[in-house]
């Protein structure tokens, strides 16, 4: 990604207010939320006090037990009616533990379509271990660099401009294994139970 100026949004408060919320709207109390997620009660806690900035891994499980994707935790409850996410407005969240940086860039109200851009450093690695099962098609789309992604048993090499299609629901490793930062898209396209799985 592009240097450019931050907008002044803390994400940690964000992430912190919205699974406050998801969490309540679900009536969930703060050990079923970690009895469904994985994630300990106090680190939960912590999180929703915006107390610390929680890891990718942790946040994916705890989307996924709220039933939400990824993005959803870093976007307001009530979407924007406009039609247009300018790059300018839209802050850049770095991993604390592996410095990968991701943004959201769909509008907030693109019909529950996630459009994410990542930039994954030489040599980082992300293991995703989704416990809960959300309904959403996974496309990844490398734009720079090379990606490796290891999904059951299948571990597949993306060059620029390649594209995976894959579900979310089985573990899912992401790495750069080569010397320079890789920049893909993440398109997470909500299905129906009817469609057919994609491996």
């Amino acid at each position: 990604m592009e240097n450019r100026a931050e907008p002044s949004i803390d994400l940690d408060q964000v992430v912190a207010r919205r699974v406050r919320e998801l969490r309540a709207g679900r009536g969930l109390t703060l050990d079923q939320l970690s009895s469904l997620s994985g994630v300990s009660r106090a680190m939960i806690s912590r999180i929703e006090r915006a107390e610390v900035s929680a890891t990718a891994v942790l946040l994916v499980k705890l989307a996924a037990a709220l039933g939400v994707t990824f993005g959803t935790l870093f976007e307001a409850p009530e979407p924007s009616a406009d039609p247009v996410r300018r790059a300018a407005d839209t802050p850049i969240r770095v991993d604390p533990e592996t410095g990968y940086s991701r943004r959201n860039v769909a509008p907030p109200n693109a019909s529950g379509t996630d459009i994410v851009e990542v930039a994954l450093p030489a040599g980082a690695r992300v293991a995703y271990d989704n416990l809960v099962v959300i309904p959403v098609e996974q496309f990844v789309w490398v734009l720079e660099g090379l990606l490796t992604l290891s999904y059951e048993d299948l571990t597949t090499e993306l060059g620029p401009g390649d594209c995976r299609v894959m579900r979310l629901d089985s573990p899912l490793v992401f790495e750069n294994r080569s010397d320079r930062p890789a920049r893909y898209a993440v398109v997470l396209v909500p299905h129906s139970a009817g469609q057919g799985s994609r491996r």
